[in-house]
C-alpha cells in the first residue's frame, strides 16, 4: 500500500489514538495506522500485528484485483475501438458485458475473499 501523503507524513500522530489514512490510488483502501499504548500486553501486541496483517493483505488483495480490472478493461475497449473504428465509442451495454465476463472470471477469487472476510 502506498504510504501517506508527504503533507500528513510530516504530522507528529497520537500514538493513542488510531488514524485513518486517505485512500490508496490503487487499491481504494484507507491505511489505518493502529494506536500503540505503551503497557501493551503481549496479547494485545498480537492482535493489533493480526489486523495490521489483515489490513495489508486486505490492501493487496483489491490493489492486485483493481489493476486486473483496469489492465482488461483497457484492452477490451482498445479492442472494441478497433472493431468499431477508432472514433465510435464503447456502447454500456458492450462495457456491461465486459464487466460481466470480468465478474465471472473473478468469481473464485471473490469467493475465497468473502470467505476468508467472513472468518
Amino acid at each position: 500500500m502506498s504510504s501517506l501523503s508527504s503533507s500528513s507524513s510530516n504530522v507528529r500522530m497520537d500514538r493513542r489514538f488510531d488514524w485513518v489514512g486517505p485512500p490508496d490510488s490503487v487499491s481504494k483502501i484507507r491505511k489505518i495506522m493502529l494506536r500503540r499504548v505503551d503497557n501493551e500486553s503481549e496479547l494485545e501486541r498480537q492482535y493489533r500485528a493480526a489486523r495490521e496483517e489483515l489490513n495489508q493483505w486486505n490492501s493487496d488483495f483489491w490493489a492486485e484485483h483493481n489493476q486486473l480490472f483496469d489492465r482488461q478493461k483497457s484492452e477490451f475497449v482498445e479492442k472494441k475501438q478497433k472493431e468499431l473504428g477508432r472514433l465510435e465509442h464503447v456502447s454500456a451495454n458492450e462495457l456491461s458485458e465486459f464487466y460481466r465476463d470480468f465478474l465471472n472470471d473473478r468469481h473464485v477469487a471473490m469467493m475465497v475473499y468473502n470467505k476468508w472476510v467472513d472468518n
